[in-house]
């Protein structure tokens, strides 16, 4: 039973990911902005996506590492961390989000 759940879940995040993220084109606009923001963050800050309770620290400069997930929205949340991944790819910054899951607290 367990594995089924997992595999249904993660057809459906396979789903929701494609509709969501990889049709979806980042914006020159996009690009920049990270960018930008990523430029003026110090090694070690962080930039905190409120709306969807995520937190990426800086690690280098040019690199983001997800620190944390605090939510009670985890696909919007996912959405954000996939889409930020790949206006990063884009932008020349490396965003890691392996094991997201491993960072997720949710909200209750």
């Amino acid at each position: 039973m367990k594995d089924e759940t997992i595999n249904s879940a993660e057809k459906l995040w396979k789903e929701i990911k494609r509709k969501y993220v990889d049709r979806w084109e980042p914006s020159e606009s996009d690009i920049e902005w990270l960018i930008k923001t990523v430029a003026d963050i110090k090694i070690g800050g962080r930039w905190i996506i409120p709306d969807v309770g995520v937190t990426f620290k800086k690690i280098g400069e040019n690199r983001l590492k997800l620190e944390s997930i605090v939510t009670d929205d985890i696909v919007s949340a996912m959405i954000a961390i996939e889409k930020t991944r790949k206006v990063g790819i884009k932008a020349g910054i490396k965003v890691d989000i392996e094991k997201a899951a491993d960072y997720i607290i949710f909200h209750p």
